[in-house]
Formats: structure tokens, C-alpha cells, sequence
């Protein structure tokens, strides 16, 4: 088991986010769940249903709840996401890679055109977001099983 500490991040104006980039890999599950791969960072778009039951968990919190990657879900508090059978190696073991590094993990949202006006993606990362559009709000506790 792999467990680390990661800075969240959050925009300074709501509704503000860097785009998340070039990324090498979609994997887009039933439910409308999509992963996306890139060097240095993983992303998780999500439909807005469970964009805003996380939010109920994270934001609405002192301290974030530990984000815990199972082998068929990803829970963080009461809210379990699953991952997609076909898609579980792939996602594990791009999280593996960001949580093994030496750097420091960052989360934060981005956007990208190709998901929808107004899809956020929650990133993780090595690289730290821009500095002129997210603030640090904080710490959590991420866990790969």
C-alpha cells in the first residue's frame, strides 16, 4: 500500500481552471466516467451528479477526508466511485507512478474542451498548478491498496 500527503488547491474565482493539457490516454467507462493519462498527472472527469456529492465531501469539511484507490473504486468519505473493470490496471497503475515519485502531489480541477463546457477534471499531479489561478487551501491524505 502507497500512501502520501497531497496539497489541494483551489481557483481563486470560481468557476476559473488551467486546462488540463495534452494527455496520451482516455478510458471512458459506462457510467460516464472517463480517466486521462499524462506524463506527470492523472485525471478523473466525472458527471456533474458526483462532481457535487465531492464537493459535499471535500469542500464542506475542516479536513478533507483520506481519497483511497481500492481496486474497483476510488472512495474518499462516504462517496465511492467504481472503476470500470477494463479500466483498473491502467488507472492503479497511473496513480502508482504519481505517488511513487519524490515530488510533491498536487490536486486540484482543470477543464478540457474535448469533455463539455463547464466538466472539471480532478487532477493529480507532480507539477504544481499556476500560481495565478489556484491558491493552496490545504492538505489530504491520498492511499493506494
Amino acid at each position: 500500500m502507497l500512501e502520501r500527503e497531497l496539497k489541494r488547491h483551489a481557483a481563486y474565482f470560481r468557476g476559473w481552471c488551467q486546462a488540463f493539457g495534452e494527455h496520451e490516454s482516455v478510458f471512458r467507462d459506462d457510467s460516464g466516467i472517463s480517466w486521462l493519462t499524462a506524463e506527470n498527472q492523472v485525471g478523473l472527469v466525472l458527471p456533474k451528479p458526483l462532481i457535487r456529492s465531492l464537493y459535499r465531501e471535500v469542500l464542506l469539511r475542516d479536513e478533507a477526508p483520506v481519497l483511497t484507490f481500492h481496486h474497483e473504486s476510488v472512495e474518499i468519505g462516504s462517496l465511492d466511485i467504481p472503476i470500470d473493470q477494463q479500466y483498473q490496471r491502467q488507472a492503479l497503475s497511473a496513480m502508482g507512478h504519481i505517488l511513487d515519485s519524490h515530488t510533491e502531489i498536487h490536486v486540484f480541477l482543470t477543464s478540457h474542451l474535448l469533455y463539455g463546457e463547464g466538466s472539471r477534471i480532478i487532477t493529480f499531479s507532480n507539477r504544481k498548478p499556476v500560481t495565478i489561478i489556484y491558491k493552496e487551501i490545504g492538505t489530504m491524505r491520498i492511499r493506494l491498496e
